[in-house]
């Protein structure tokens, strides 16, 4: 922990205190996942482990997860995973499928597998005692107009929508409280999908070399939190959590920046010449605004005593974990 910036060692202050009981226990699906991958290295940093009987992890298929320091960790396989049993689990499910298999699955398929997650997870729980279950959700449920989105016209989004409302009724049925937090963007380290985030986009094409190439012609607006403040803040929201689900929330930062002024601000601290971003902006193209309403989750973060990490830090840090720092 001390080779850690200052922030991100706040952070797993925070997380560590939520965690103190020694009765609580973690369970994460998804764990190769980017929330996942983050989730599990803090919790081994505190000390969880499948050892002790403090961390449980799940992915596809069983294997091992390579951990900062050379560490590895045990993964099992959700589908064929055995139940929790007893009290003090904290339940993480961030296992489903990304945006990106809408493109090359049919509805169906994409319906069917991420069903199988859904149930998968249902039956990790089923036997546990009360656990506190987190999900993340996605802004994608709101829809390109601020509408549920139909099956049709966004798998993701709608399918997403779906288990917010079914993990709700099983949990208000079993007096299991819920944390469903709507992730819009997030950076930091342990990033996957590297080419799919604007952000690690934009780094991966500067430590390149030749042009920073930004594709949108029309202002595109985003706002991001840390994945490790994220992931602080949902530990702590679940252990103080009433019985049943509360309130989804989204998660934002507290910033909103551009996509140009966050390549320009990826040259800054590369010390690039921001000469090389190269973009066609077009003053009649509509603008992408992708961005949460972050009353709740800045509130949270005051009452976890987090300082907001900023703009500047979250990008400080994709730098350092894309160049394996």
């Amino acid at each position: 922990m001390d080779r850690l910036p200052e922030h991100r060692r706040a952070v797993q202050t925070v997380f560590e205190r939520a965690l103190s009981p020694p009765a609580t226990r973690l369970a994460v699906t998804g764990a190769t996942g980017w929330l996942g991958k983050a989730l599990v290295e803090m919790a081994a940093r505190a000390g969880l482990s499948p050892k002790n009987g403090r961390l449980r992890a799940f992915a596809s298929k069983p294997g091992r997860l390579v951990l900062e320091g050379g560490t590895t960790l045990d993964l099992e396989a959700l589908a064929d995973a055995a139940p929790l049993t007893g009290e003090g689990w904290t339940v993480a499910h961030f296992a489903a499928l990304g945006k990106e298999r809408t493109v090359d699955l049919s509805t169906a398929d994409y319906v069917a597998q991420s069903e199988a997650l859904h149930r998968a997870a249902l039956r990790l729980i089923s036997r546990a005692d009360r656990p506190r279950l987190i999900f993340a959700s996605s802004g994608a449920v709101y829809g390109p107009n601020g509408t549920p989105p139909s099956l049709a016209d966004e798998p993701y989004g709608h399918t997403k929508g779906l288990h917010e409302v079914a993990l709700a009724d099983w949990c208000g049925t079993n007096l299991a409280p819920l944390t469903i937090c709507r992730v819009f963007n997030v950076g930091g380290p342990y990033g996957n999908k590297l080419d799919l985030y604007a952000l690690s986009s934009l780094i991966r094409s500067a430590l390149a070399g030749g042009d920073i190439p930004i594709r949108a012609q029309g202002p595109v607006l985003r706002s991001y939190v840390h994945v490790e403040e994220l992931m602080a803040l949902l530990v702590g929201q679940a252990q103080s959590a009433a019985p049943g689900p509360s309130r989804p929330f989204d998660s934002a930062g507290v910033e909103v920046v551009e996509i140009g002024d966050l390549a320009r601000m990826v040259c800054a601290q590369l010390e690039l010449d921001p000469a090389r971003i190269v973009r066609r902006q077009d003053p009649e193209a509509p603008v992408s605004r992708y961005v949460g309403d972050g009353a709740d989750y800045q509130a949270a973060a005051r009452g976890l005593g987090l300082t907001p990490i900023g703009i500047e830090a979250i990008v400080s840090d994709s730098i350092a974990s894309l160049c394996g720092r």
